[in-house]
């Protein structure tokens, strides 16, 4: 995080801060974020002395990206590669033995397998053969054993698709669903015979798809002595029922299934203790959904799940690790403009970890207790770095983004303000390149998704990714306001968007601007609204209820609640039911399907918009993009739609990501200028 910059400060202390660029190279070109290595998966090794880990380049020859992985000592200096070209190689895991690394890939169009590879290097084996493929796996504590999700067959035979006897039965499924949903379940490998033994069967299923509100998919955990294997256990397979999850510890020896809690709804990523059968686990804090994710704990053996973290007030997001003792857990959690680490005792207040202005990305811990962390900040591309205990300095170990320091990188700094309601709101604001204090300058607005996310000054992390450079290259001020619902300020913030999706964020934003212009520095003929997804949305709220923009871009935008509903997939069903308070056909919910959607007041348009979607985007379905671009060129607005073919929600390939950011350069450069 940047420095502090209240509301209450004078604009004359503003105006004449050191506003210059960092560095005296060049800006930053959209070209050149294609150099950008992706750093991911750190993983010690079981002593400790090693780290694993993932670098990720794109090719825009082939239009993927390739992962690599290696090892190098805690010590620091070279690393070794240990497997490549394998198609989307992830999650790699040690053998408990610290012999080799296991990971999942591909070969060609076979389904992806796990493969082990010797961690000096050598040919990766492929071990054992799921023939719907492997989703996520682990290592039992023996390293005997490997424990692995996998999805069902389906259930029409051969003869059946053949014959087109493949009519299936939709229950809380997607718009784009094509075929019966299957559940996922688990599965032993014996890593001596290769032989294997499902563990898990019947209708539930293992969590395949993101949760609605925090939380997300992992990998089954084994408890120390190997006894039981714990996972987030879905009540359906189908894919909008992400909510109707609970944590069940399963025994390996006999499938019998325990749940921890008397839950069915909203329980995430457990966790074992390094000893014994504690299991930590992922739950809202309340109230409600619309809240913080806290870190609870209990035991297979019984015993009252509690909340370790209700007074920490940040949400914790799904990466979780026990420190080597068992005291506690290490999570990760947005707090104002940074991504930050905390220590999370199983008594007292949880503690952030000082990483010297940093933003976590990815992190593990060691059986020792030290910390490897993938991190960046606003002007330092993501690197892996080390601290021997938490309470250590943060020790650079790699150097793969070297050439990233000589570029001029903008200024960024947290702004404070409170909406007319008394809401407490932060964000970014970062100054163009060539900032003058004295000069006004055009203002680009760009709203996170989420909307139980935030901004934060990451390098090219977040979903602004390379634009809020671009942005400050082509002579703009860029402003990333956390409204309410935002996770990066507590809990209380987070739950304010209850029942409020458009009126209350909108104060929030438009009370931020007007705060940037009484700093005297924004050209307000010349503001344009950005966001993706649930930024979308409330980029077409802000065009539909305020009329001084410039230009839009609504990218993915939700921008009506009932189709989110009825068409979504993962999870958006359940977060318009419990965001909003009901269902489109609850009496005391339906009138606000309507008068929440941005898309019921497109008709007060006039803002010339630029709309984005993916035409397999089964979060925010295309058909809402369809809705609003119709309604603004009836009535002959300037907008135009670009489909992105076979994108979800953003690009998946890089050679469409690049194209979709700089279709968003484009057109905001057009329509604001130099």
């Amino acid at each position: 995080m940047k420095h502090a910059v209240l509301a209450s400060l004078s604009a004359l202390v503003l105006a004449i801060a050191p506003l210059a660029a960092l560095a005296a190279g060049a800006p930053i070109t959209l070209r050149d974020y294609r150099a950008l290595i992706r750093i991911e998966s750190p993983q010690f090794s079981p002593d400790g002395r090693q780290l694993a880990f993932l670098t990720v380049r794109p090719d825009f020859v082939h239009d993927r990206y390739d992962a690599t992985l290696r090892v190098m000592d805690t010590t620091g200096g070279a690393t070794r590669i240990v497997a490549q070209g394998l198609q989307d190689l992830h999650s790699p895991r040690w053998s408990p033995d610290g012999r080799t690394l296991a990971f999942i890939a591909q070969v060609g169009n076979e389904k992806p397998q796990i493969y082990e590879v010797p961690a000096a290097g050598g040919t990766p084996e492929q071990l054992g053969d799921a023939p719907n493929g492997v989703e996520q796996f682990a290592w039992s504590p023996d390293g005997k054993a490997i424990a692995y999700v996998t999805p069902d067959d389906s259930p029409l035979s051969a003869r059946d698709r053949r014959t087109h006897h493949d009519f299936f039965t939709i229950h809380d499924d997607d718009y784009q669903t094509d075929k019966q949903a299957v559940s996922s379940h688990i599965w032993l490998l014996s890593v001596a015979s290769g032989k294997t033994r499902q563990l898990t069967q019947g209708s539930t299923s293992v969590v395949e798809v993101t949760p609605p509100f925090g939380g997300g998919v992992s990998a089954p955990v084994w408890s120390a002595d190997g006894r039981w294997i714990a996972y987030a256990q879905q009540a359906t397979p189908d894919d909008s029922d992400s909510d109707r999850t609970r944590i069940v510890a399963v025994n390996v020896a006999t499938g019998a299934e325990h749940p921890l809690t008397d839950q069915h709804s909203y329980e995430y990523n457990p966790s074992f203790a390094p000893k014994g059968d504690t299991l930590a686990w992922l739950y809202p804090h309340g109230p409600g959904p619309v809240s913080d994710m806290d870190l609870f704990v209990g035991s297979v053996n019984g015993g009252g799940a509690r909340d370790v973290s209700a007074d920490l007030d940040r949400n914790l997001l799904p990466e979780l690790a026990w420190l080597p003792d068992g005291s506690g857990v290490v999570g990760m959690a947005d707090d104002h403009v940074g991504v930050n680490l905390y220590v999370q005792p199983l008594h007292g207040q949880g503690r952030r970890i000082d990483l010297d202005g940093l933003n976590a990305l990815d992190f593990d811990v060691s059986s020792q207790g030290a910390l490897a962390v993938v991190a960046d900040s606003a002007s330092q591309a993501p690197e892996l770095y080390l601290l021997r205990t938490p309470d250590s300095k943060p020790v650079r170990l790699t150097d793969f983004n070297a050439r990233f320091a000589g570029y001029a990188h903008a200024r960024s700094v947290e702004l404070q303000w409170k909406a007319p309601d008394g809401q407490a709101n932060d964000g970014i604001l970062t100054y163009p390149n060539a900032y003058v204090a004295g000069r006004k300058y055009p203002l680009v607005v760009w709203d996170h998704g989420g909307p139980e996310a935030s901004s934060s000054e990451g390098f090219d992390t977040n979903e602004i990714g390379p634009l809020r450079a671009l942005f400050a290259a082509d002579g703009y001020l860029v402003f990333e306001p956390n409204y309410r619902g935002s996770d990066n300020l507590g809990t209380a913030h987070e739950h304010a968007i209850y029942r409020d999706p458009g009126q209350g964020p909108d104060s929030d934003v438009i009370s931020g601007i007007r705060m940037l212009e009484k700093m005297g520095i924004v050209d307000a003929s010349r503001i344009a609204a950005v966001g993706h997804s649930y930024g979308g949305y409330m980029t077409t709220w802000l065009i539909g209820h305020q009329h001084f923009w410039r230009c839009a871009v609504v990218a993915d935008g939700a921008v009506d609640w009932t189709e989110e509903y009825e068409l979504s997939g993962t999870g958006n069903l359940a977060w318009a039911r419990d965001s909003l308070g009901g269902t489109p056909w609850d009496a005391d919910s339906a009138a606000l399907y309507r008068t929440g959607s941005a898309i019921t007041y497109a008709g007060q348009i006039t803002t010339p918009t630029l709309i984005l979607s993916g035409t397999a985007d089964v979060v925010v379905p295309i058909t809402e993009s369809f809705a609003l671009y119709h309604a603004l060129a009836s009535r002959h607005v300037p907008v135009r739609f670009i489909g992105i073919p076979g994108a979800h929600h953003t690009p998946q390939d890089p050679v469409h990501l690049e194209l979709y950011y700089q279709a968003i350069d484009r057109w905001v450069v057009k329509h604001l200028g130099a």
